[in-house]
């Protein structure tokens, strides 16, 4: 093996750990790694690099998972803004990323409307009694 410190460990990637806990719907576990594996590209890519995209990206798809929007849709915002710059805007991670925010947009529209619905049976129901 070489003698580069990155490969220094018998263990894979931490991205590559994060997705197969992803794919067990370990969600917190592997927004934890994403993150660890965020910080090391940065430090090794640079703040902007197509691989960081990716990974907020994923972060962002943990996050959705778990039911939490607002860092979801900051996370995707950071990956979107990332990978329009670096790869274009007719790119198909740009177009996944986009997707992901609009469904996140989609979600809330829809909690926002059942809200209305609701207090609007409720308003109905005061003007009966």
């Amino acid at each position: 093996m070489p003698n580069n410190p990155r490969n220094s460990y018998p263990h894979p990637p931490t991205s590559a750990v994060a997705r197969k806990k992803a794919r067990k719907c370990q969600f917190l576990h592997a927004v934890a790694l994403y993150n660890f594996a965020l910080i090391r590209q940065r430090e090794l890519l640079g703040e902007d690099h197509v691989d960081c995209g990716t990974t907020l990206n994923e972060i962002g798809v943990c996050w959705m998972m778990l039911g939490e929007r607002y860092p979801a849709l900051v996370a995707f915002e950071e990956a979107l803004y990332i990978l329009q710059r670096e790869l274009g805007d007719g790119a198909m991670e740009v177009a996944e990323t986009t997707n992901n925010i609009w469904m996140i947009l989609h979600e809330e529209r829809e909690d926002m409307a059942c809200m209305m619905e609701e207090g609007n049976e409720d308003g109905n129901e005061d003007d009966e009694d």
